[in-house]
């Protein structure tokens, strides 16, 4: 069997307001992801943060809407 996660133990919840303030190796649970305020999006699987890709553009998703109803008129 697997040892147990230990969490951080942040001071009084204090909130995260920058990435690099975060130790990649370590486990986090949802309540320290709750407290992170920095503008980066990141995704919180098993424990573990994976920074995610942007967003699509919107000129990006109307050029791929036309070329969706092209092929679908086709």
């Amino acid at each position: 069997m697997s040892e147990p996660v230990l969490y951080p133990v942040l001071k009084d919840d204090e909130p995260v307001r920058h990435f690099n303030e975060l130790d990649a190796s370590l486990t986090y649970s949802y309540s320290n992801y709750l407290n992170w305020l920095f503008p980066e999006r990141v995704e919180l699987i098993k424990g573990k943060i994976f920074k995610m890709s942007p967003a699509p553009s919107s000129v990006h998703q109307e050029i791929v809407g036309n070329i969706f109803l092209k092929l679908g008129n086709f």
